[in-house]
């Protein structure tokens, strides 16, 4: 039975992930570094009365979702804006929503439940990586005006503006932090999640 939150996480691909850390981490240390993140997300997140999707046209990522029982969908779109545009266009009766980035480390059950709850009882809310990104974003009304990278946050205000749509700025680092290039690898390292230190105590290289 469809449930009334939806959660949708888009992946570009495993082929090639996290290309800003190639200079400190292998393409299979990334690669294993962004299947932790996202089990991590689906695991905060699993506990919530949600339908949890990760939206990706990878055969890679489609894979690993099948392998590890997590709803996938393909949407054939291009691009990850044009993929989320069209997932949310084709799952739109939900009553609230949110898309999450995948690289949100530092995401918990605790700030899971309250972010839902948020996006329950607002509009719009929204969160803006140090780039301007936009690593969260969701509410209670339907925007399918999805727009990612550098500077995506403060186009997504415009739009809301114009649109006349209430939002609200949420700025927990929790929502804030993506592991997006070096610096954010070392503070990362520095400040490590259980989910990752569990990671690295385990020793089968084929652990993910």
């Amino acid at each position: 039975m469809k449930k009334s939150f939806l959660i949708g996480i888009p992946v570009r691909d495993f082929g090639n992930p996290m290309s800003r850390l190639s200079a400190v981490l292998s393409k299979d240390q990334r690669i294993e570094l962004s299947k932790g993140l996202l089990l991590n997300l689906i695991d905060v997140f699993q506990d919530s009365d949600s339908d949890i999707y990760v939206v990706s046209n990878d055969i890679k990522v489609k894979e690993f979702c099948h392998k590890k029982n997590i709803n996938v969908i393909e949407t054939g779109e291009k691009g990850l804006n044009n993929e989320i545009k069209s997932f949310i266009n084709e799952i739109n009766k939900y009553k609230s929503w949110t898309i999450v980035h995948s690289d949100l480390p530092y995401l918990t059950k605790h700030f899971a439940r309250t972010w839902i709850s948020l996006c329950i009882s607002k509009d719009i809310v929204i969160a803006a990586s140090k780039d301007n990104g936009t690593p969260i974003i969701g509410g209670s009304k339907f925007f399918n005006n999805f727009l990612y990278g550098e500077n995506s946050f403060n186009k997504h205000i415009n739009n809301l503006q114009e649109q006349n749509t209430p939002y609200e700025r949420i700025f927990h680092k929790e929502f804030c932090f993506e592991l997006d290039d070096e610096e954010d690898y070392l503070e990362f390292l520095r400040h490590k999640p259980r989910w990752y230190t569990k990671l690295e105590n385990t020793s089968s290289p084929d652990r993910i």
